[in-house]
């Protein structure tokens, strides 16, 4: 796909998760557990504990920094296949509790490392799942503090009663969830059991959900995980570094909607987000997004020198506002690369009502900041690039076109300084 804004390549990939219902007696879906889904990979073919914890993050950060977690689930329980690294805190889980159920896979060894991590987590709020339990005495004691049980029916055979009576007795406030089912004989054994909650092929075949994405450079998240683990470094020297990758700065605005202390009326900036994360909550976005997979390199200069021009240009053109108007223009202008409507690119974001109201239909000072420098670019697909600014025609509201282009040029020689900064790795 072509940047169909400034005719170059765009910085872009494609994110995807799987999805499949889990359903009552009756059918009817009532949770989504989320299936990693790579290109050419599936969860059976990952090999070690670093490939596992890869796609688990990989599909934390496509949940609440892409889709939206409410949204890829439609209000419903999102169950979340959950490593070991994440319930003894050696990666973390920074997003809210609600709608999430981590489900404690097979693999994991339920030491005391692990039942810590267990209580800890439970005392945040979250609902916790012990996956395809078999028996093992060594997972009794997470059992406990079940909320869901998951028995895999193909792997239990003729010991599904027993496990069934198992569970009962150990925690009868945990609601037992048979997974595998293929046919409809299984379902109604199942049904018979008194089972509560079902899942496989014969009731829903996982769906695969996609988006476009901008990516997240490698040397970037370093660079600001370092940045944020030394106090010396200023607010200002953080937001620097993450304005440098519009990808990653994305995936920070909608992760603020997914955190638990979301403001009502949303956020207005960058500035406002990173502020209301804080230091060590993004910092653990940012090392998601880094073992998930970044990638190997910035976004060409060309295309990234475009986007940050157009952001600040509406930063110079919002005065009362500086930090809303470069996070206008930098959603704006992502929004072009990946050909989407800026209401579909900021779905899941907590904005504030006015900075949607400029991005979707260019109102307010904000949105005409916007319109103003869209026009100075130009109309037609070879607009103007950081490297090659043009004007085509006056420019709407209240910022007259004479003003509009001496801030473009001034943009473009910021963003061009922006790009090279990009090379440049501290000593």
């Amino acid at each position: 796909m072509s940047d169909t804004t400034s005719g170059q390549p765009a910085p872009e990939s494609r994110v995807r998760v799987g999805l499949q219902g889990i359903h009552t007696a009756d059918r009817t879906v009532v949770a989504h557990e989320l299936l990693f889904r790579a290109p050419g990979r599936h969860a059976a073919t990952l090999r070690g504990r670093a490939e596992h914890d890869h796609a688990t993050a990989q599909v934390i950060t496509a949940t609440f920094g892409e889709f939206g977690a409410a949204e890829l689930g439609d209000g419903k329980p999102l169950f979340l296949n959950t490593t070991r690294s994440f319930f003894t805190g050696e990666l973390p889980l920074p997003f809210s509790p609600e709608g999430v159920v981590l489900e404690l896979l097979e693999t994991v060894e339920v030491d005391h490392h692990v039942m810590e991590g267990v209580r800890r987590l439970k005392d945040r709020g979250f609902a916790l799942a012990v996956d395809d339990f078999d028996g093992e005495l060594h997972r009794v004691p997470a059992l406990q503090h079940a909320d869901y049980v998951k028995l895999d029916l193909e792997a239990s055979g003729d010991r599904l009663p027993g496990l069934v009576d198992l569970v009962r007795r150990v925690n009868p406030r945990a609601q037992l969830v048979v997974e595998r089912i293929e046919t409809e004989e299984q379902f109604a054994r199942c049904v018979d059991l008194g089972v509560e909650l079902f899942q496989g092929y014969h009731l829903h075949r996982p769906d695969v959900v996609q988006k476009q994405t901008l990516d997240a450079s490698h040397l970037t998240c370093v660079q600001l995980i370092a940045a944020l683990h030394d106090l010396r470094t200023s607010t200002e020297a953080v937001l620097d570094l993450l304005a440098h990758d519009p990808g990653l700065s994305l995936r920070i605005l909608k992760t603020v909607g997914s955190a638990a202390h979301a403001p009502r009326q949303g956020v207005t900036s960058l500035h406002q987000a990173v502020v209301l994360l804080g230091r060590r909550e993004l910092a653990s976005w940012v090392t998601l997004v880094l073992v998930g997979g970044t990638s190997t390199a910035p976004a060409r200069p060309d295309t990234l020198g475009w986007i940050f021009t157009r952001a600040e240009a509406c930063r110079a053109l919002a005065p009362e506002d500086p930090d809303a108007g470069f996070t206008v223009g930098l959603l704006s202008a992502a929004a072009d690369v990946l050909g989407v409507a800026p209401a579909d690119l900021t779905r899941g974001c907590a904005l504030a009502p006015e900075v949607q109201e400029a991005l979707v239909h260019r109102r307010g000072r904000l949105g005409a900041a916007i319109d103003a420098v869209v026009s100075h670019e130009g109309t037609t697909s070879t607009a103007a690039t950081a490297e090659e600014p043009a004007v085509r025609g006056p420019a709407p509201g209240p910022v007259g076109p004479d003003l509009t282009s001496e801030v473009y040029l001034t943009a473009t020689l910021a963003a061009r300084t922006r790009v090279r900064s990009l090379t440049r790795v501290p000593a």
